[in-house]
């Protein structure tokens, strides 16, 4: 089984290329479309680069939350009930909880906000 190019290597290239050769030599009229083309693949690029470790922190942010330890792969069932949990007021017993609750929700917040758009968290908006 061969397995290289996985699926990032794949996508780095792909967006490489796009950057590094299209781009350059694009006409005028099909910049905007092809730099909306890099941003996606740059954006899938760290997601998949990070995603193994986003999902394995997120998964023990919500183990300890709960006080349980369960697999990363029910990550998603588990954000749902997460979800409900919020709605209901589960974490709001205690400020403990809304601290850990807030810890949680902000460390997910800014993983996927370094993969979406990490200069984002390059430095705090003045106004």
């Amino acid at each position: 089984m061969n397995d290289h190019p996985n699926a990032l290597e794949l996508v780095r290239i792909a967006h490489q290329t796009l950057a590094g050769e299209i781009l350059p030599h694009a006409k005028p009229d099909q910049l905007y479309v092809l730099r909306m083309i890099a941003n996606a693949l740059g954006i899938a690029e760290r997601e998949l680069e990070s995603h193994n470790k986003n999902t394995a922190e997120e998964t023990r942010g919500l183990d300890a939350l709960y006080g349980e330890t369960k697999a990363p792969g029910e990550l998603h069932a588990r954000n749902r009930q997460f979800a409900r949990d919020i709605r209901r007021g589960t974490f709001e017993d205690s400020s403990a909880q809304e601290a850990a609750l807030r810890q949680h929700l902000m460390a997910t917040a800014r993983a996927k906000l370094a993969a979406a758009y990490p200069k984002g968290l390059a430095s705090p908006r003045r106004k």
